[in-house]
């Protein structure tokens, strides 16, 4: 006989943080919602923000111009308090947070009737997710099986890539500012990064560009432009030496970055964060010339 019935420690964790698989990720993103790939996003509250954890280490210009605050301004401290809200469960027990987060993404798969789905774990974070080993209990196995008719053994995983790899029609994604490694993690998990650049006065972050570059991995980067102006389709940069065939950012195509050609450049057009002081000096820092 089949049960659906949470096991008791995902059940109590849950209850703990006024957490729900079926809301852990959003589908919502205006941006994904270009995509013809149905996408769904985990947002967690960025660098430090949380008041617990770093969950950006590696954040510099970005962390003042973050995208964390963008959106409808009626919704936004309902959305950042959520965000702290799932960030603190996220460091109180990582191995239960990425077992909701694995009901998660079966779920929304299931729900897009096994279609290509596509998951951005790193929405407002940059967490190392192939570092985090994973246990899956006999009981989230079984319960797995008996709601949704998904076999996942239980047992240790390396890390969640490890739990989808033979799941071909499970596309995971990120942007991310950490040094990785670009090309196991895309051959053994096909796990597609994208290397953000964070500004020339960031010397670490321009030492990686370069770096990712060399692993034919793309770059994306932000650019002042007006709202007339259109982005180009070659860009030369000053602080590269290098002349780029551009990939828009901000286009119908939403935000497949895993489809992308390699060795482009992916321009998005600088986007003002609401209710935050900056200045243009903060701008010039953040964006590519």
């Amino acid at each position: 006989m089949k049960t659906h019935f949470l096991p008791k420690q995902i059940k109590a964790y849950q209850e703990s943080f006024k957490l729900n698989y079926n809301t852990l990720l959003t589908d919502s993103n205006p941006k994904t919602q270009k995509s013809s790939i149905k996408t769904f996003i985990l947002h967690l509250s960025p660098s430090n923000s949380s008041g617990v954890i770093n969950i950006c280490k590696s954040a510099f210009n970005c962390k003042k111009l973050c995208l964390h605050r963008s959106g409808n301004p009626k919704f936004l401290n309902s959305k950042i308090k959520s965000r702290i809200n799932k960030t603190i469960a996220f460091d109180y027990s990582q191995n239960d947070f990425m077992n909701l987060l694995i009901l998660s993404i079966i779920r929304n798969y299931r729900k897009n009737n096994n279609l290509k789905t596509a998951f951005r774990l790193n929405g407002t974070s940059d967490i190392l997710f192939e570092n985090i080993q994973i246990y899956i209990p006999v009981s989230l196995s079984d319960f797995i099986y008996n709601k949704f008719s998904f076999n996942i053994n239980s047992g240790y995983y390396c890390n969640i890539f490890e739990v989808f790899k033979h799941e071909k029609n499970i596309i995971m994604y990120d942007y991310t500012k950490e040094k990785r490694e670009f090309k196991n993690l895309l051959n053994e998990y096909n796990y597609h990064l994208t290397f953000s650049f964070d500004g020339a006065n960031n010397i670490v972050n321009t030492n990686r560009c370069y770096e990712a570059i060399d692993q034919n991995v793309n770059i994306a980067a932000c650019i002042h432009l007006k709202k007339s102006q259109l982005l180009p389709t070659t860009f030369y940069s000053e602080i590269f030496n290098k002349q780029f065939s551009v990939i828009d950012g901000d286009n119908e195509r939403g935000d497949m970055r895993f489809l992308d050609p390699k060795n482009k450049l992916v321009l998005l057009k600088f986007k003002k964060p609401y209710n935050i002081e900056y200045t243009k000096q903060d701008i010039n820092n953040f964006c590519i010339r």
